[in-house]
């Protein structure tokens, strides 16, 4: 009996660990991600500043250039290749961990050169598309090839810290890249004003990919195989299961420009520009909560997919955790908005924020499929995660077009989160039926429990100004945020740990 009750106790030790590194780690990278966003703010306002409304439109005609060939030519490998690099982590067999970062780094080698090339190719093609019509940046195009190589090696170099498990060394470069894009862009375009365009987007990618490898090297030593068969020949799995995600990430961007194209058709330029502000700063608030599970939940699945028990534990954890972090989070994203709108942006951007307020709720439903999405990935089964995401997305722009036309902004913020809901039973039923995954009872009810604040905080939002409205809206935010501690309390004692050692700081 003695000996049981060890072992039981040392299960929930266990567990109260597992919870207290989804926390550590949410807490991590979503601090790097602020950080992150603040310094590309600051960026984007001094590139305002110094090369003025025409320079800042070359520069993200330029940005889209890039994304556009290097989304293109990975093959989706910066994803798929941490399943493959964790899996053989997770067994801890070495020779096999080194061949399967081998694989990765051939490949992403050989995608980056025909990134390049294919910049340079069709740099006449690309100058067309990205300034409507014009040959005259051709040249300039051409001279980006090497930063379009650079991205994607970044890209690769990446998914090897992720699959090892280098997450504090992912938090490190990511945050080192950024200070050290400022730090090189700025004086480009101080003192060679448009002409710094092209030498900034180079340098910062290169310098972005050596902060990287300098990370990734060290965990292990680089090594590439572009004449064995057998090497090029174990990557076909991984670039199958990269090019549907990257089909996927098409068809997002493809739903995206239907609906933009859509409400300058029958709105106009000053409503999609408010549509487009409220659902990036949505999204800036998802980055704290959800750019952890790419880097640290998604390696770990990866890891147990083979194992049922084992990996609808590690789902039903990682969604607990989300929600319980997102929760407050879009509580107070409805409260503060209009003062965080007026501050970031104008007051006419204000006219996003009811849309953006309703649709913020969509973030707390994502916190539940997102964890459950990841699965089918995980197994390597890319046409259901495929499937997920064209359902998911034609229904989404049908949603926000009939909203829209219906009722406009507030409508559209309303189809934002009536998808996120139809996701969610769409996700449930996909993964249970699928892989025989289901949301555990104690998941079920934080899920059920949680919402309360946030909605009330909507009503309010809308029924209540002034002092009452803030007093009501903050009073909501209070509740919300003690009922996450609380939870969170009885799942880890991280946060507890945590406090103690500001407690120790502080007093010395």
């Amino acid at each position: 009996m003695g000996k049981r009750k060890e072992n039981n106790n040392g299960g929930r030790d266990a567990e109260h660990d597992v919870y207290g590194r989804i926390v550590k780690y949410s807490g991590v990278f979503g601090g790097v991600q602020g950080l992150v966003i603040l310094v590309t703010v600051i960026r984007t306002k001094i590139v305002a500043r110094l090369l003025g409304t025409v320079g800042f439109g070359i520069n993200e005609a330029f940005n889209r250039t890039i994304n556009l060939v290097r989304s293109t030519t990975d093959l989706g490998l910066p994803f798929s290749a941490v399943r493959s690099i964790s899996v053989n982590y997770e067994e801890n067999d070495t020779a096999m961990l080194s061949r399967s970062v081998t694989v990765t780094r051939s490949w992403t080698f050989l995608t980056a050169m025909a990134g390049a090339l294919l910049c340079f190719a069709l740099s006449p093609l690309f100058s067309l598309w990205a300034f409507e019509g014009d040959r005259g940046y051709t040249l300039s195009i051409i001279l980006l090839s090497p930063a379009v190589a650079f991205s994607i090696i970044t890209g690769g170099e990446m998914a090897v810290l992720k699959g090892l498990r280098k997450l504090r060394e992912i938090a490190v470069s990511q945050l080192l890249s950024v200070i050290l894009a400022l730090s090189v862009s700025v004086p480009l375009f101080y003192f060679l004003g448009l002409l710094g365009l092209v030498p900034s987007l180079v340098a910062v990618s290169f310098l972005t990919m050596a902060t990287t490898c300098f990370f990734s090297f060290r965990a292990m030593p680089y090594r590439i195989a572009l004449l064995d068969r057998s090497i090029l020949k174990q990557g076909t799995g991984m670039v199958r299961l990269g090019v549907f995600f990257t089909i996927a990430s098409f068809l997002g961007s493809g739903a995206f420009a239907v609906i933009a194209n859509y409400m300058m058709k029958y709105g106009s330029s000053e409503v999609l520009g408010a549509y487009s502000a409220g659902y990036a700063l949505m999204n800036y608030l998802g980055i704290f909560v959800f750019s952890a599970m790419e880097s640290d939940y998604f390696p770990r699945l990866s890891s147990a997919a083979d194992d049922r028990e084992e990996s609808m534990k590690r789902m039903n954890q990682q969604i607990e955790i989300a929600v319980l972090l997102i929760a407050p989070m879009v509580t107070a994203f409805i409260v503060f908005l209009e003062p965080i709108v007026k501050l970031l942006l104008t007051d006419e951007f204000c006219m996003a924020v009811p849309m953006a307020r309703i649709a913020a709720l969509s973030l707390y439903l994502k916190a539940v499929t997102q964890p459950m999405e990841y699965f089918s990935l995980a197994k390597g089964d890319s046409r259901t995660f495929l499937l997920l995401e064209a359902i998911y997305d034609v229904f989404f722009v049908l949603a926000v077009i009939l909203g829209f036309s219906r009722g406009g902004l507030m409508m559209t913020g309303a189809a934002i989160t009536i998808t996120g809901l139809f996701n969610v039973i769409l996700v449930i039923v996909v993964v249970r039926k699928r892989f025989g995954l289901h949301l555990t009872a104690q998941t079920r009810s934080l899920i059920a429990i949680l919402p309360w604040p946030m909605l009330l905080a909507l009503f309010t939002s809308f029924r209540l100004h002034g002092a009452a409205g803030w007093l009501s809206g903050t009073a909501l935010l209070a509740v919300s945020v003690l009922i996450s501690y609380r939870e969170l309390r009885r799942r880890t004692s991280f946060l507890d740990k945590l406090f103690d050692k500001i407690s120790k700081l502080t007093h010395r």
